[in-house]
């Protein structure tokens, strides 16, 4: 005999090109994960400044720039929620 397990809930998603947030994100929770982001992009581009600077690395420069736009997306849901 099977045992019946439940479908997961379904949850309205926010998407960007890049990056996807669940709808019932805190405002609180958003800035969090934003600042978060924020702060690997800025230890991304100091690193990439001081150690790397003769010989540039597109690799973390897109890496920054995606982390960048997912702290953006996370800022809007945050500001559309209040």
């Amino acid at each position: 005999m099977k045992k019946i397990v439940p479908d997961p809930p379904r949850l309205k998603l926010i998407i960007s090109p890049h990056f996807s947030a669940h709808s019932d994100m805190t405002p609180p929770d958003s800035l969090t994960l934003a600042s978060e982001f924020l702060s690997g992009v800025i230890e991304t581009l100091e690193t990439h400044c001081s150690e790397q600077a003769d010989a540039p690395d597109p690799n973390a420069i897109a890496s920054a720039a995606h982390a960048t736009k997912m702290a953006r997306t996370l800022v809007e849901h945050a500001l559309s929620r209040l």
